[in-house]
């Protein structure tokens, strides 16, 4: 039978909150589709890649009860999919519930009891004791005066949490009364019904996850586990973690295996569930801590890490299907979504922090980490081993961070380096290999930190990799260790004090060559033709060249402040056009959550660093005809001409300076350059708060006045030109044209109708078509599919997450917006 199926998207990016959702959510609208259903997308997140779908019905709308009621109503919605939409569209379809009663939608895959735990862990607290699970102890209270009488039954450490927060999960940590009363304050401001719980301190225990997916027969599997590299007490998402799971005995994870799955069944959940735990190493025994009904950041890196076909199999549950009968895509095996996967490498997460950027701009930060989130996206880094990983991950996380600097490192007195290690930062991953280097034992380092001894012993291995290069320059077999474990040519010239081409050039007379491998979720045990890899240096090599007609598209890297979301919806519609034009695409990049790797968009995924050696490496197995790559990678666009690479820039502006001022603002000229001629689009109003277009503000005569400069540049793009009076009195050369924010860009897109995007890549491709060039020369008569929006920064409490209270440019640090319609 079809259904109507509302799917309610995640709203503004925030802390937490990055592409995960719009990733998994174009997968899910593929098998929907598959199936026959009527899909119904609403979001108000302007960079949403999946809602410019075709073959979907796209509803841009604030994501607010009255307005899904409405919707509901209107389109006749029968079933409500909210599994990747965040904790936003799980809070949106409990009001729903509430409000409809037995008359609601279908929320399908989710009972009542965990919407209500995934929002409140006094309920969840009450409802794993009623399935026989020990959660952590925890009491609701309403004031500052009930919490003291709760940390008086608990005692001090306590966690505070507010229930049904307006925005992602914030939990506080409080080690004494003046610290209770001010967390507690706060968590009752960030409540929607002003009510916080405490819970019982549990820092020190070891975090972990299990992502698990159970049928309408009660089968289940666990798809994968997440370990964190540090101790509760420092937010997840701050938290280096590894996959699969490195220092729990066996016994202790079938035990959390076990425990995954009856919590499953206790909350009646089907599909897809993340079950987070805290173990106590020394008696191993654990207690859930969270229990995620939805598709989050743990679940986008077992994705991505397994290669199992996540999203395909979790909609197929949701939709009543069961292992033995969802249909997955052929590349797979015919029992892939019947088997737990099995990894033959090694998966970590590091997080990206923005301490550098804001510090730049003399924004004063708080580096240490906590309970409360503080990085703004993350990197990953895959090999065969941990320190490969490691090695990986730290490189393609901070290529431009002061503080992962070495000389930083050696000019620490012992005394900034304890502090340090007792209340760990950012870079706290060298920090501790400098702990090393100076003597301290891995019992001393594990005790102070909690953090498990396995990993100062991987560290300790980096520690000696490095020092055995600079030991023996230009010796083959410390040159094949230090590239076995993930030392790329960059850095290995650094410790010869030579150039990356010596190092490289000597290496490939040495034919030690990189490997690459492919993300197998049976580990090779059934044929599988999976479209991801990796690289490694062994013998057998699994990927070959794709195609002599081929495009490689070098992704942004980490979500980033300013146009994390904007930029991955403009790296993912290059790939996406590539591929609709018949090209051969190949996509490379490094963030787990990233719009790159939706597998419907490429032929070919890479998950590597962003650094040259990285990038060499792929184009020389593939040799692309094309190479496409954003205009914030700099420096790697400047070797890679170096190296005699023909690059297509996707160029694009970062900063706006000028929007910070509370009380000013500009106006903005939008143009496309087709090559040869500069195509006014759009006239804008931008100021601190966001942006403005208005289809009916651009008149004929107005149009046909506007400067047209001949830019210097041979290859179509999108650019602007930004005044600060109106009208024009200064003369307009094309040194005052810039390239447009992918910010500007992806609201100009979802304003207009059109994807720039896509056709600034069919004229760089010379595949435009007359209906393009008709396009851009008569844009004037071409309706648009919204007349005038307003773009709003979302305002994701720095105060709260980095201690900055100061005035933010939003222009340049805003981790999201909102979309709202004028007329």
């Amino acid at each position: 039978m079809s259904e109507r199926i509302l799917i309610i998207g995640g709203s503004a990016n925030d802390f937490g909150r990055e592409t995960e959702s719009d990733t998994a959510g174009y997968q899910m609208v593929s098998m929907l589709r598959k199936r026959g259903h009527d899909v119904f997308l609403v979001d108000d997140n302007p960079y949403n890649f999946t809602i410019e779908r075709t073959d979907i019905t796209p509803i841009l709308t604030a994501l607010t009860l009255p307005n899904l009621l409405n919707i509901i109503q209107e389109y006749a919605i029968t079933s409500i999919m909210a599994s990747i939409g965040g904790l936003t569209a799980i809070r949106l379809s409990h009001e729903i519930l509430v409000a409809l009663g037995s008359d609601a939608p279908k929320i399908l895959g989710l009972s009542v009891p965990v919407i209500e735990a995934a929002q409140n862990t006094k309920v969840l607290k009450e409802r794993l004791v009623q399935i026989g699970e020990e959660g952590v102890r925890t009491r609701l209270v309403a004031s500052v005066s009930e919490a003291f009488d709760a940390v008086r039954d608990f005692n001090f450490p306590v966690v505070v949490r507010p229930v049904a927060p307006s925005g992602e999960t914030l939990r506080l940590h409080a080690d004494d009364a003046e610290e209770l009363e001010e967390t507690v304050q706060t968590a009752l401001e960030r409540s929607l019904t002003h009510q916080v719980n405490i819970d019982q301190g549990i820092g020190g225990y070891r975090e972990i996850t299990i992502v698990a997916m159970r049928d309408i027969k009660d089968n289940a599997l666990m798809i994968g586990g997440v370990e964190d590299m540090d101790p509760v007490g420092i937010h997840t998402a701050d938290s280096i973690a590894v996959t699969p799971l490195q220092t729990l005995p066996d016994p202790i994870v079938q035990k959390l295996r076990h425990s995954a799955f009856q919590v499953m069944r206790g909350f009646k959940m089907i599909g897809l569930a993340e079950i987070r735990f805290a173990v106590n190493p020394e008696t191993e025994t654990y207690v859930v801590t969270r229990v995620t009904p939805y598709f989050d950041r743990q679940a986008a890196l077992i994705m991505v890490s397994t290669g199992y076909p996540l999203v395909p199999v979790m909609t197929g549950l949701l939709l009543g299907e069961t292992f033995d009968s969802v249909d997955v895509p052929q590349i797979y095996a015919q029992n892939t979504a019947l088997l737990e996967p099995v990894m033959d490498h090694v998966v970590m997460r590091f997080p990206v922090f923005s301490f550098g950027e804001l510090e730049a701009d003399w924004i004063v930060t708080d580096h240490r980490l906590d309970t409360i989130q503080k990085s703004v996206g993350a990197t990953i880094g895959v090999g065969r081993s941990v320190e490969e990983a490691l090695e990986k991950a730290i490189r393609a996380a901070h290529f431009n961070n002061r503080n992962f600097s070495p000389t930083v490192m050696n000019s620490l007195s012992d005394d900034a380096l304890v502090e340090q290690i007792i209340h760990p930062r950012d870079n706290r991953i060298l920090v501790l290999i400098e702990a090393l280097r100076r003597g301290y034992t891995v019992d001393e380092l594990a005790e102070v930190t909690k953090i498990d001894p396995f990993y100062f012993y991987k560290l300790r291995r980096i520690m000696q990799i490095e020092t055995n290069v600079v030991a023996n320059p230009w010796n083959e077999e410390a040159l094949k260790d230090a590239k076995y474990y993930g030392l790329s040519d960059g850095l290995i010239a650094k410790l010869w004090h030579d150039k990356y081409e010596n190092v490289r050039r000597y290496r490939w007379d040495k034919n030690i060559l990189p490997t690459f491998k492919a993300f197998d979720p049976s580990a090779g045990e059934f044929e599988e033709a999976t479209s991801h890899y990796y690289s490694t240096f062994e013998t057998e090599n699994e990927s070959h060249r794709l195609s002599d007609e081929s495009a490689l598209v070098i992704g942004t890297g980490a979500f980033r402040l300013g146009d994390g979301a904007a930029a991955s919806y403009a790296m993912a519609s290059v790939a996406s056009e590539l591929r609709t034009l018949g090209i051969k695409t190949i996509a490379m990049n490094n963030n787990p959550h990233d719009l790159l790797f939706i597998p419907q968009i490429a032929d070919k995924h890479y998950y590597e660093p962003l650094e040259l050696s990285d990038v060499m490496s792929i184009l020389e197995i593939e040799q692309p005809k094309y190479v496409f790559i954003p205009g914030n990678r700099i420096k790697l666009i400047a070797k890679l001409r170096e190296m005699g690479v023909i690059v297509n820039v996707i160029a694009k502006e970062k900063y706006l300076p000028s929007s910070l001022s509370e009380n000013y603002e500009q106006t903005v000229i939008n143009y496309f350059w087709d090559g040869d001629q500069l195509h006014p689009i759009a006239l804008a109003h931008q100021d601190n708060g966001g942006i403005v277009i208005d289809q009916q503000v651009l008149t004929e005569s107005l149009y046909e006045s506007l400067p047209k400069p001949t830019l210097n540049i041979s290859r179509a793009g999108m650019y602007q030109l930004v005044v600060d009076r109106w009208p024009i009195d200064d003369a307009i050369s094309a040194d005052d044209i810039r390239p447009m924010p992918f910010t500007h860009i992806a609201f100009l897109s979802k304003i207009t109708g059109i994807n720039w995007i896509r056709l600034v890549v069919r004229y760089l491709t010379e595949r435009q078509t007359e209906s393009d060039q008709f396009l851009v020369t008569h844009w004037r008569t071409v309706p648009w599919r919204i007349n005038a929006a307003r773009l709003t920064y979302f305002d994701p409490d720095y105060d709260e997450h980095l201690h900055v209270n100061a005035l933010i440019d939003n222009g340049r640090f805003a981790m999201g917006a909102t979309f709202e319609r004028i007329n």
